[in-house]
């Protein structure tokens, strides 16, 4: 049986996951922006970190 989490502990594990993504995506930035590819890999980013709390 799986525990419980905590409010805080769920939203320390989101907030970690965005941080790392927004961090990723600033490394991947070339020289001009492209706002709707960056939004997509972002999620992408997030989704791929997430993906193991919510199974």
């Amino acid at each position: 049986m799986k525990k419980k989490m905590t409010i805080k502990n769920q939203l320390k594990i989101i907030n970690d996951a965005t941080d790392f993504a927004i961090k990723q995506v600033e490394r991947e930035r070339g020289n001009k922006r492209n706002y709707i590819n960056e939004w997509f890999r972002y999620i992408e980013i997030s989704s791929q970190k997430l993906r193991k709390y919510l199974n």
